[in-house]
C-alpha cells in the first residue's frame, strides 16, 4: 500500500503543479509519440506472423475484428472508421468472404447496402492472429493498478476525436465481453 499511495501522491502533484515549461511539454509529448508509435508497431508484429501463415495482411485482420466486433458493420462504415478507399480494402475482403472467414448479406432496409460479419471460422482466425496482442495488453495491465488502467484509458479517449469515441462505445459494447477474442 505505501507504494500505491505514493503514486496517488505523484498523481495529485502532477494536477496541482505549475504549468509545465514549453521544453519539458515537448518532451513529454515527444515520449507519448514515441511510445504510442512503438507499442502500434509491436502490436502489428504481434499478429504479422501469423496472418502470414494464412497469405493474410493487416487490412484482413482490421476487416475481421470489426466484422467480429460490430457484427452487419456496412462496407460504407468500415470505410469510414478505417478511413480508406474502397480500393484498399476490396482484394482482401474479397478473399476473407471467398474463403468463408466474412460473410456478406443485403440490408433488410435497402439491398444494396451490404453488411458484414464475421462467420465462426473467422472468429477463430482472429483469435488466433490476437493471441500474441492481448498477451502484451495483459502483461501491461499487470504491471499497473486498476486506477492507473483507468487513467490511462481516460487519456487514450481524450485524444480521441468525437465519432472515433462513437466507436468505442460500440465496439466495447459486448453483453459477454469474455466471449471476445
Amino acid at each position: 500500500m505505501p507504494a500505491m499511495a505514493s503514486k496517488l501522491k505523484s498523481y495529485t502533484a502532477l494536477e496541482t503543479a505549475p504549468a509545465a515549461s514549453p521544453q519539458s511539454s515537448k518532451r513529454l509529448i515527444h515520449k507519448g509519440l514515441v511510445l504510442h508509435f512503438l507499442v502500434q508497431l509491436s502490436l502489428g508484429e504481434d499478429a504479422d506472423a501469423r496472418l502470414a501463415l494464412r497469405s493474410m495482411g493487416r487490412v484482413h485482420h482490421r476487416i475481421l475484428y470489426f466484422a467480429h466486433f460490430a457484427p452487419g458493420i456496412t462496407v460504407s462504415e468500415l470505410l469510414e472508421v478505417l478511413g480508406v478507399k474502397h480500393q484498399n480494402i476490396q482484394a482482401p475482403m474479397r478473399q476473407l468472404i471467398k474463403e468463408g472467414y466474412i460473410l456478406s448479406r443485403s440490408s433488410q432496409q435497402d439491398g444494396r447496402v451490404k453488411q458484414l460479419y464475421c462467420s465462426r471460422k473467422g472468429s477463430k482466425l482472429l483469435e488466433f492472429i490476437s493471441t500474441g496482442q492481448r498477451e502484451r495488453i495483459q502483461r501491461g495491465y499487470d504491471s499497473v493498478t486498476r486506477e492507473e488502467m483507468e487513467i490511462y484509458f481516460k487519456v487514450m479517449t481524450a485524444m480521441l476525436g468525437p465519432d472515433r469515441r462513437e466507436w468505442v462505445s460500440r465496439l466495447t459494447a459486448l453483453d459477454d465481453p469474455s466471449e471476445s477474442v
